[in-house]
């Protein structure tokens, strides 16, 4: 794709992550990989009016901006993100309710908080693992979340939200759907003792 055709696939997610309520207020960012580059939501901006030309650019390498505009506070994790994993070239941060919730129960487990109770979530995602809660743009959590993605491709941030991450960023927010709807079939039937699937044996 070009830099127009990315532009405007980040803007359709950041439309779906507001019509679907995986994000309100001006919370949530996505960016998308483009050479070198990465383009990235403004911060304080809300995902429903946010325009293909308000998108910040900054060099992936070295960490500046490259063009007009301020970048999301949490520019660091999707930078960190980058530059980690040179096999993706999406990322989707949403403050997702179900997934949080679920990191609110008792007894989970920080390597793998949900059993997997969906194909698409045992299939595709396998492990969601969680961090503690750290300062939201702060440069400790994007430390702590980015040394999770290093092997898996989603992450929950405790009492915050998701990233979720791949190769494009469309399915970066398809990954993100799937784990909510696996979080929320968590919270109908609870996280321990039932059935679920087993993802290394398909």
């Amino acid at each position: 794709m070009n830099e127009a055709q990315i532009r405007d696939e980040i803007i359709f997610v950041c439309r779906q992550l507001r019509k679907k309520n995986l994000v309100n207020a001006t919370h949530g960012n996505i960016s998308a990989r483009f050479d070198e580059k990465m383009l990235i939501t403004p911060t304080g901006c809300d995902l429903e009016t946010v325009q293909p030309e308000d998108l910040v650019t900054m060099d992936i390498k070295s960490g500046k901006v490259i063009s007009d505009g301020n970048p999301s506070k949490e520019y660091a994790m999707h930078l960190f993100a980058y530059r980690e994993r040179a096999d993706i070239s999406g990322i989707v941060h949403a403050h997702s309710p179900n997934s949080v919730a679920v990191g609110c129960l008792p007894d989970t487990n920080p390597d793998n908080i949900t059993p997997a109770y969906t194909l698409a979530f045992a299939l595709f995602t396998k492990e969601l693992p969680m961090i503690g809660y750290y300062k939201a743009g702060s440069h400790e959590l994007a430390v702590k979340a980015v040394e999770k993605l290093k092997d898996h491709n989603a992450v929950l941030l405790a009492h915050h939200g998701l990233i979720t991450i791949s190769d494009t960023l469309t399915k970066a927010y398809y990954r993100l759907e799937e784990i909510e709807e696996n979080s929320l079939i968590a919270l109908q039937i609870g996280i321990n003792g039932n059935k679920a699937l087993d993802p290394d044996n398909l």
